[in-house]
């Protein structure tokens, strides 16, 4: 599909990703050229004038495709990471980012609730065990989230939208920011890393990567867990070092897992020991997968489109960005 508008307008905005029409039609007085299914040949020609470039998954937005677009003045992420673009060299040559997490940050914390409760109660394996004719009520006996304390790495939007979610459960709530402070409350207890370790029984991870937070997840801190514990990741998947998670669950350190990201999600291109590690995940009972679909929605497809939409606006008419609420 080919989607043009032609408005007097000096942006030239190009879209190479799938988007809701809603960022169409907020954009509707600006040139828009909408090209979800463009090819890297064309995309050679077409960033050239490229003003304002809007992606999601479909490609890294590397120094090379930067260094084509001589015009490019804002790279907009229909998502909330911004790993598939160099934002160094976004940033060295005054080309603005955006992203737009506000729009999928309650999509993300609903699928962190639901698998969290799924791990507690032995949901995916008792599923598995019925469909192998086992009927083990007793060897499925679950474990109340109220008596609980998880431990949140990451209180940007996800984390802070999840803490809320989980007061009404009744557990307690602690908090690691390494960028954030100062938003402890009543319920939810700001604390340091240690502590979350002493006393974090499930722990969720919600950061962005980067270089603090790749690997994070690795034997050494996984020991430094004073109880067994649950683990979820919704956040990126080279937070957590697999082979260390697996040594966890063979220990019995940990109690259960809740994987939403993977290291690599091509999965196409595993290398033979990650083929090795997905086969035993994949093979436990006390272990959850999903194809990286915690942000998506139907819902959070459109908000999305909105929330970025907004700030291109914003940007465009020299407001000041201001996240919605």
């Amino acid at each position: 599909m080919h989607y043009l508008k032609k408005l007097s307008d000096s942006h030239h905005i190009l879209i190479i990703d799938e988007v809701h029409p809603v960022l169409l039609d907020m954009l509707e007085n600006h040139s828009v050229i909408y090209r979800p299914h463009i090819t890297l040949a064309e995309l050679e020609i077409a960033i050239q004038e490229t003003t304002i470039l809007i992606v999601r998954t479909k490609l890294y937005i590397s120094a090379s495709w930067m260094a084509k677009a001589t015009k490019l003045r804002v790279i907009g992420r229909l998502g909330s990471g911004m790993d598939n673009i160099d934002t160094d060299y976004a940033e060295e040559h005054k080309i603005i980012c955006f992203n737009a997490p506000e729009g999928n940050r309650n999509a993300v914390a609903e699928q962190t609730v639901g698998m969290m409760l799924s791990l507690l109660a032995n949901i995916n394996k008792g599923h598995k065990e019925i469909l192998n004719g086992i009927w083990d009520r007793k060897g499925n006996e679950g474990v109340e989230l109220a008596n609980l304390c998880v431990g949140i790495i990451g209180y940007g939007n996800v984390g802070r939208v999840l803490a809320a979610k989980l007061v009404s459960f009744g557990c307690k709530v602690i908090a690691y920011d390494l960028y954030t402070s100062g938003f402890g409350s009543e319920n939810v207890q700001e604390v340091g890393l240690k502590e979350i370790q002493d006393q974090a029984d499930i722990l969720s991870l919600h950061v962005p990567l980067n270089k603090a937070s790749e690997a994070m997840i690795d034997k050494q801190f996984i020991d430094s867990m004073k109880k067994p514990f649950y683990l979820l990741n919704l956040s990126r998947g080279k937070v957590c070092v697999l082979a260390d998670i697996i040594g966890g669950l063979e220990s019995n350190k940990i109690r259960g897992v809740a994987l939403d990201v993977l290291p690599n999600e091509l999965l196409e291109a595993l290398s033979e020991n990650e083929k090795k590690e997905l086969a035993y995940l994949g093979g436990n009972n006390g272990v959850i997968l999903t194809p990286h679909i915690g942000g998506l929605t139907k819902d959070s497809f459109q908000e999305l489109a909105k929330v970025l939409g907004n700030k291109i606006v914003n940007w465009m008419g020299n407001h000041p960005l201001v996240n919605p609420k």
